[in-house]
């Protein structure tokens, strides 16, 4: 199976892109998991460095509903979908995640960007896309991990979304500021 990192956001929140802070970081823990990681980028995007690239379809909406979409056209079926703000991210948890095929749910929510899509949602999603609704949350199709059974399992926050500049300096003060260096 691919892991597909999406890539394609604007980083508004975070000032600074997540592409360049968090990338080879998400990817290293994906390639000791995946046969391949891919990028995926939206259209008219610059290509990851060193990372195979895939551009989303021309769209005038914004959502990660478009590299879901890209992701599994590419695959051709089931596939790992990463978002780039999953900096913490551990080689465990994706081997985890990717084993039970579930979503997990994390601070409260569930986490459709750091799972196994399949193939066969792919309609569907296209279907949301034509209709120009974009939230994830519809297409989660399948029993969510409970957060209690993942903080058990797994120490610190590997699903913790880095978004804005506060949350990158709350991870910094939990795992030291050089943590983006480390893997």
């Amino acid at each position: 199976m691919n892991a597909y990192v999406l890539i394609g956001g604007r980083s508004r929140r975070m000032g600074a892109s997540k592409t360049e802070l968090f990338l080879e970081r998400v990817v290293a823990a994906g390639a000791a998991v995946f046969d391949r990681v891919i990028a995926v980028q939206r259209d008219g995007g610059e290509p990851a460095a060193n990372v195979e690239t895939i551009f989303e379809e021309k769209h005038e909406g914004d959502g990660a509903i478009f590299g879901v979409a890209a992701a599994l056209r590419h695959a051709n079926g089931d596939a790992f979908l990463l978002a780039v703000d999953y900096p913490l991210i551990t080689r465990e948890v994706l081997e985890f995640l990717r084993d039970e095929r579930r979503v997990a749910e994390w601070n409260g929510q569930p986490q459709p960007l750091c799972a196994v899509w399949s193939a066969a949602s792919l309609p569907r999603i296209e279907g949301r896309i034509a209709a120009r609704r974009y939230d994830l949350q519809p297409l989660i199709e399948r029993d969510i991990i409970a957060e209690g059974v993942m903080r058990a399992r797994f120490r610190g926050e590997p699903l913790m979304n880095v978004n804005t500049p506060e949350e990158l300096e709350a991870a910094e003060k939990r795992y030291g500021e050089g943590f983006l260096a480390s893997r």
